[in-house]
């Protein structure tokens, strides 16, 4: 009842922003169409103390719809400081910085609600695929960034909230075929990141064999061919080749049918995801808004590059340009945000 009850109340909120004129008609359909996914931790899952600090987490799209896609369901998953601009924009990094800075946004610590977040986004969103770019992948080389990047904080500060997590995650059951899937959109890239010298060098964790993560390089056939020589196919290593050409889409689709992945994260920087957002094939945004961090901690000139929202931009008005703003869960002063982008359903559907 309570499920049915949040579904009717989203239905007459798009309803209003259609009314208000804040979106249009067909993306008052489209929205309805795809529904929507409500979980309690507690009431579905009994996980109570999860419960407390995530009441509810939403998926921008039903099971149904998602199984109708003809290429995988994505949603990204960020974290974002207010920077007490005149604008009052959002940044999800700090240049230069280690990891982009995600201790600085989060004002010099990890903060509970983005360490759980970002831990239920990879439970729920990321356990078939994650996708990254070469050029994150490279950034942080010498990570995998599963859940338990950011779970293991509640080792010492919440035990029960780690143990929930991982209840979770025997829940979900990662699928045996996990995939990490590399963009690498031709031989230029592969080098200008010095993968394939850092691979020789065992350098990347998730391309170490004891780690056993089955690994899809997509690239197009300048990348195939000048990779394959240094990584070549295997149980754990896999391409998918686009054409002469690096074509996103092409790729979307082989995932889906070649290798099941109906859902996964998108989490290989904004450069990427605002790509398959521009294709029309980006489900949502995930983003925990942090407050103003603290003089000191980031610049006082915001690198434009780094700005991911700003508040006033959305269609509903909302922080993230082109969505509407579908739930927020606040924990402390942090907001744990679910964003969603209307898909193009010419391709996706």
């Amino acid at each position: 009842m309570q499920n049915n009850s949040f579904e009717y109340e989203y239905r007459e909120s798009l309803k209003s922003l259609a009314d208000d004129k804040k979106i249009t008609q067909n993306q008052l359909d489209h929205f309805i169409r795809r529904g929507i996914q409500s979980i309690s931790p507690t009431d579905d899952f009994d996980l109570k103390s999860l419960g407390k600090m995530l009441p509810r987490i939403v998926i921008g799209a039903s099971d149904d719809y998602i199984n109708r896609m003809k290429v995988p369901y994505q949603a990204t998953s960020y974290i974002a400081a207010n920077t007490k601009a005149p604008d009052d924009s959002y940044i999800y990094k700090i240049p230069g910085k280690n990891a982009g800075g995600v201790v600085q946004l989060s004002g010099g610590k990890r903060k509970s609600g983005d360490n759980a977040f970002a831990s239920i986004n990879r439970i729920l969103i990321g356990y078939k695929a994650i996708m990254v770019s070469a050029v994150n992948l490279m950034a942080n080389k010498n990570q995998i960034w599963n859940w338990q990047f950011f779970g293991n904080h509640f080792k010492e500060s919440n035990l029960d909230i780690y143990e929930d997590l991982l209840k979770l995650e025997l829940i979900k059951k990662r699928s045996k075929n996990f995939y990490y899937i590399v963009i690498a959109r031709s031989d230029k890239t592969f080098k200008r990141v010095n993968l394939l010298e850092e691979y020789r060098k065992n350098e990347i964790a998730v391309l170490n064999p004891n780690n056993k993560i089955k690994v899809i390089f997509v690239t197009s056939q300048s990348g195939y061919d000048y990779a394959v020589k240094t990584i070549p196919e295997s149980d754990l290593v896999n391409y998918i080749i686009t054409g002469e050409e690096f074509v996103i889409y092409k790729a979307m689709l082989t995932l889906r049918k070649k290798y099941s992945v109906d859902i996964m994260l998108n989490d290989g920087g904004r450069i990427m995801s605002n790509g398959v957002r521009d294709a029309g094939l980006l489900g949502e945004e995930r983003v925990t808004l942090e407050p103003y961090p603290g003089n000191g901690l980031i610049p006082n000139e915001i690198d434009p590059s780094s700005i991911l929202g700003k508040k006033g931009i959305g269609l509903d008005e909302n922080e993230v340009e082109g969505t509407i703003l579908i739930h927020s869960n606040e924990i402390g002063d942090e907001k744990a945000n679910v964003y969603l982008y209307p898909l193009d359903e010419q391709k996706v559907i």
